[in-house]
């Protein structure tokens, strides 16, 4: 474990003194904003700033690290949140400190970034679950210990701003002085909303209200303590019991998580927290410090437990090589939800009083709570045994994406020269990455196949296109090229085929008979043990093979169907049906031209 951790050291000393920065910030600026009498709405519109900064830097912060880097983008966040807490101590106008906390927002989702990328290139398969359960407890110690850091000083006064500013600046020197350098880049894209909320609903939607109750409970906390004269070292305290459950309940959820039915776990839990956030108000009324505690770090660590739980939830529903994809989108719908929870409930806190916040936070639990019994009604559980694990996530909101283990695959032989050229140009231009593999495909022929293997991986390239550029230039390596499509694009198959049915017919059967021969070999040994999201998608894709064969090349569709039962006997039935209804639809064409009057 020591020697694992020991290479990693200065990056963890730098995360930490970071942290402990924005843990110190988190609570500094509530405070400061309520002595100032702000009003409540006010201080939550401040605040949800923090949450869009966020999101803006989920978006960009890996476009900016590839262009300037690793060590450059965490040095430029942590000056530029020294610059903006500065700022914050010259001024009490509200739009400042609203622009300054969304420039922190962005600064910690680059921070996070940059952190994931470094410990993500030093892990292995062997060692990434104990970095990314260091990393989590190094975040959580650093927010843990930064509450108490208010008691530095009035927080009237400009010392504390200056404390944090110095902590920010403090973190650049372990990093900067060491001789580490910067990972590669690995560029990910969110998936769209509605992809998300069509394979996964009670996912995305558990997501949200995570991010909403969350932001809503740590962000306007301290507003509601300050109504019943809890400051000090009280105050710290209180912060400090919030954000110890947010860390320590994540353990026995993740248990529960894994060993039963994850909707079940998520309904209990959200039935035992509407008892838990009743009771605060209760407890500040009769001023038991102590049940306050208590019920708040119980509410607090479920609200945090939403997140990873929505996380898994949706990783049940996609194939294991979107789930990169699927997490970049669900962070945007938690920084979403984020924005959105203290300006809700500071404007029910102005309205209705500073005990609304538990109302606000009750009815949001009520409602999805509904939306859990819903789902549970109208789809069936997935076998406790086929539920991705529950991995911690920490309460800061920006993950460590890449160093999630489910995330990351290993590839046994790295791509050649040409093929990352290829990549790199087609991420920004696809056509110029086709024009270079066509001149390849000209001099080096024999690279042609593992070029066309690349690109196919790349979002916005046409496959069958791909292979028509390629194969113009170089008609001799169709069933080549064909065969590394069928090996590494398999999921286009069928746009394959249907493409080539309606422009190059003429090279259709060929190609048809070896793509026939490699489906069988596409994870054939393992399909036993597929996670059910892949095997479905592989279900789709057999049968969207069979369909296409079936219905244009009728004369190749007994072998492809053949290669799908050999792969997949549980398809047989479903297989003769198509084959079946091919045949029927066939007949009835026939004897529809047959009956036709002769004129």
């Amino acid at each position: 474990m020591i020697i694992t951790l020991l290479p990693l050291i200065t990056l963890f000393i730098s995360f930490f003194i970071l942290m402990l920065g924005f843990g110190l910030i988190g609570i500094l600026l509530p405070v400061r904003m309520g002595m100032e009498g702000m009003s409540t709405d006010t201080i939550g519109l401040v605040l949800s700033m923090y949450a869009v900064g966020m999101l803006m830097g989920g978006l960009y912060c890996r476009r900016l690290i590839s262009r300037v880097g690793h060590i450059r983008i965490f040095s430029a966040s942590a000056a530029l949140s020294a610059i903006a807490i500065l700022a914050c101590s010259l001024t009490m106008n509200e739009w400042i400190w609203g622009a300054m906390r969304m420039l922190m927002g962005f600064c910690i989702a680059c921070a996070f970034a940059v952190i994931d990328g470094w410990l993500s290139e030093a892990s292995s398969d062997k060692t990434r679950g104990r970095i990314l359960a260091t990393s989590q407890v190094v975040v959580m110690a650093a927010i843990f210990c930064g509450q108490f850091l208010l008691n530095l000083a009035p927080p009237t006064s400009q010392t504390i701003f200056i404390v944090a500013g110095m902590l920010l600046c403090l973190a650049l020197i372990p990093l900067i002085m060491s001789r580490r350098v910067g990972p590669v880049i690995h560029e990910t894209h969110g998936m769209s909303f509605k992809q998300l909320l069509t394979l996964s609903p009670l996912g995305v939607v558990s997501c949200f209200f995570g991010g909403l109750l969350y932001s809503a409970m740590v962000n306007m906390l301290p507003v509601f303590a300050a109504n019943y004269d809890i400051s000090g070292f009280e105050l710290t305290l209180y912060m400090a019991s919030a954000i110890l459950g947010a860390f320590l309940l994540q353990f026995p959820v993740g248990m529960l998580s894994d060993r039963f039915d994850r909707r079940t776990v998520l309904f209990y839990l959200l039935v035992v927290n509407i008892v838990a956030t009743l009771i605060i108000p209760w407890g500040a009324q009769n001023q038991w410090l102590s049940i306050m505690m208590l019920t708040t770090a119980i509410s607090t660590g479920i609200f945090t437990c939403l997140y990873p739980m929505s996380i898994s939830e949706t990783f049940d529903k996609v194939q294991r090589s979107d789930m990169a994809a699927a997490m970049g989108g669900l962070l945007s719908i938690y920084a979403l939800g984020s924005i959105f929870g203290p300006l809700s409930s500071s404007i029910v806190m102005k309205h209705l009083g500073h005990d609304a916040l538990f109302a606000f936070l009750v009815c949001s639990e009520v409602f999805l709570l509904i939306f859990v019994v819903y789902r549970m009604r109208v789809s069936a559980p997935l076998p406790i045994e086929d539920q991705e694990n529950f991995v911690m996530q920490t309460s800061a909101g920006a993950p460590l994406l890449e160093l999630d283990p489910r995330t990351h695959y290993y590839v046994d032989t790295p791509l050649n020269l040409e093929a990352q050229v290829a990549i790199t140009i087609a991420e920004s231009s696809p056509a110029a990455a086709v024009n270079m593999v066509k001149q390849i495909a000209l001099t080096s022929p024999e690279k042609a196949a593992v070029l066309v293997s690349a690109l196919s991986q790349v979002d916005d390239i046409d496959v069958a296109r791909l292979f028509t550029a390629i194969t113009r230039v170089a008609p001799d390596l169709s069933l080549e090229i064909a065969e590394a499509l069928a090996s590494n694009a398999p999921d286009h198959a069928s746009e394959l085929v249907a493409w080539m049915v309606e422009h190059q017919p003429e090279k259709l059967a060929d190609i048809v008979a070896e793509l026939a021969n490699q489906f069988p070999a596409y994870k054939q040994e393992e399909f036993d043990q597929l996670r059910p999201a892949d095997a479905d998608a592989y279900h789709e894709s057999a049968t969207e093979l069979v369909t296409h064969f079936a219905e244009f090349q009728p004369e190749q569709a007994m072998d492809v169907a053949a290669a799908v039962i050999e792969t997949m006997p549980d398809m047989a039935s479903e297989v003769v049906d198509i084959l079946h209804d091919a045949d029927n639809m066939e007949n009835e064409l026939s004897s529809g031209v047959g009956d036709k009057p002769q004129s």
